[in-house]
């Protein structure tokens, strides 16, 4: 048939159509499979190296965090830890190179606390610390953090596979209210969302976290959990799921008292750039989850699972389903400040820490 022809140019607009639906499905159909508006093809791409970035997003600046930071520190470190949720504040430190005395950062005069845990395996000089932070926000937050890092790693703060990092957010600075059904709902989309992208969290991490008993996957039983967190109006019944959840790789269990989602899946770092990919990662995903209005299944379908095959894919499909890597986002969620103007550095740590996971780990199937 000619390409003249009027049903070829038929034929062939068709086409094009098409390929346009699958192309446009992206980072939206896919997880958010179960919308009535959902395309219904699936077309998995490459994403360049380099490509353009969106703007900063707001938003994500009013969202309050915290972190903890599980590492041994010298004994003679001139740091005090106080108790388990109870430590002392952090003003001062013994630098390791010079024996110096060195003022650690604080936050809007807040200074870190010092906590013990004994869940961190020391050497002989060493005790265990967990640096917990006052609660951050916006730029000078982000800025603060990278400051005191650098404070921790002057004084020989170091980790090792026993240690972890915690990031925790506040549910009313993500979502406006502290409203308990709002919070409930907007819990339920977060542990869909993480569990779709459970293994480019654990993948950026370059170690096996996902086998830590305190980091472990949400389990099945979770989604009926949070189903509850969303519909039941009684408090006390909305709390009781939240602790049946367990304080896996997202722990709910302060949700309906302290009004707080902690992240618990990341591996103890002092590199700055993976913690920045970290703090952006758990951003991105609450502002996701705060704008999302219908979800998939909770477990992957077949489509989600061949684009999550391994750490790489599913890391550049985190990276696109937020927005940072030109999807149909208007803002990159979650990037703002220093999380966004250093994207292109840290995001090639992120990408390092994936092909070491897939090396390790390569049945890890999550």
């Amino acid at each position: 048939m000619p390409t003249d022809h009027p049903c070829a140019k038929w034929l062939l607009n068709m086409v094009f159509i098409w390929l346009r639906m699958v192309r446009d499905n992206g980072a939206d159909g896919w997880q958010e499979g179960g919308c009535r508006n959902a395309q219904l093809f699936a077309f998995q791409h490459s994403i360049p190296n380099e490509v353009p970035m969106k703007p900063q997003d707001p938003k994500a600046e009013s969202i309050t965090f915290g972190i903890e930071l599980e590492t041994t520190i010298p004994a003679n470190s001139g740091v005090s830890v106080g108790g388990y949720h109870y430590g002392h504040s952090v003003h001062s430190g013994i630098d390791a190179t010079t024996g110096q005395v060195v003022l650690a950062p604080t936050f809007h005069s807040t200074p870190w606390r010092a906590d013990r845990d004994g869940s961190i395996i020391t050497n002989p000089g060493t005790m265990a610390c967990e640096f917990v932070s006052p609660i951050l926000h916006g730029t000078d937050g982000v800025e603060h953090l990278i400051s005191f890092v650098q404070w921790a790693k002057s004084i020989g703060a170091n980790v090792n596979p026993s240690c972890g990092c915690h990031i925790t957010v506040g549910v009313a600075s993500i979502i406006g209210t502290d409203d308990h059904i709002a919070m409930g709902e907007f819990a339920r989309k977060l542990a869909h969302i993480a569990r779709w992208h459970s293994m480019s969290l654990y993948g950026q991490t370059g170690t096996g976290r996902h086998l830590n008993r305190y980091s472990h996957t949400l389990a099945d039983d979770v989604e009926s959990y949070v189903r509850l967190m969303a519909s039941n109006a009684t408090p006390a019944r909305k709390s009781t799921a939240a602790s049946q959840c367990g304080r896996g790789m997202v722990n709910f269990q302060k949700l309906f008292t302290h009004g707080v989602i902690e992240f618990r899946v990341f591996a103890g770092t002092l590199n700055t750039e993976k913690i920045m990919h970290h703090l952006a990662t758990v951003l991105g995903l609450c502002r996701r989850a705060a704008e999302v209005e219908c979800l998939g299944r909770f477990s992957k379908n077949k489509a989600q699972a061949k684009r999550t095959a391994t750490a790489q894919d599913a890391l550049r499909f985190l990276w696109d389903y937020l927005g940072w890597t030109g999807s149909k986002r208007p803002v990159a969620l979650g990037l703002f400040g220093p999380l966004h103007a250093e994207f292109s550095n840290y995001r090639a740590t992120a990408k390092r820490m994936c092909e070491r996971f897939d090396s390790r780990y390569p049945s890890a199937n999550l």
